[in-house]
């Protein structure tokens, strides 16, 4: 694996990040406002604001109100945008790919019942097993 993959997975292994994201995503713009959601101190959210800037997935505007001081707020740049949606894409090839893993063992179970290699117990205790193994449900439902 290149280093700069690396890096980029770390980027992303933190939950706080990704909800940072997400949040920029859905129009939140403010560091308090990010902070508070997340209830943490708006020094946490800048540290992870000023990591993602640097990675050129955030970028910083200031807004100035009629009266008081300039706003800063966070927004996602275009390429931020862009890696978010092929993460989204390949996350998604991934799960399917899983589920027909998943399907195929599921598949085989049942020739081997058909042909009666197995009984209908170890069938079903066999076909549970390889449900829980793969999240199968989550992945049926795509909430993984």
């Amino acid at each position: 694996m290149k280093d700069f993959t690396k890096e980029m997975i770390g980027i992303f292994s933190s939950e706080t990040r990704c909800k940072i994201l997400e949040m920029l995503w859905e129009g939140y713009d403010h560091p308090d406002d990010l902070a508070e959601e997340l209830d943490l101190t708006r020094q946490a959210v800048d540290k992870h604001l000023v990591e993602l800037h640097d990675w050129g997935m955030v970028e910083r505007n200031a807004v100035f109100p009629p009266e008081g001081r300039p706003k800063i707020i966070y927004e996602l740049t275009k390429a931020g945008k862009r890696l978010m949606n092929t993460l989204d894409n390949l996350a998604e090839r991934y799960r399917e790919t899983m589920l027909e893993r998943a399907e195929e063992e599921i598949e085989q179970l049942d020739m081997k019942l058909a042909s009666g290699e197995l009984s209908e117990k170890i069938y079903k205790k066999k076909v549970k097993e390889i449900k829980e193994r793969w999240n199968y449900s989550e992945l049926k439902s795509g909430e993984v």
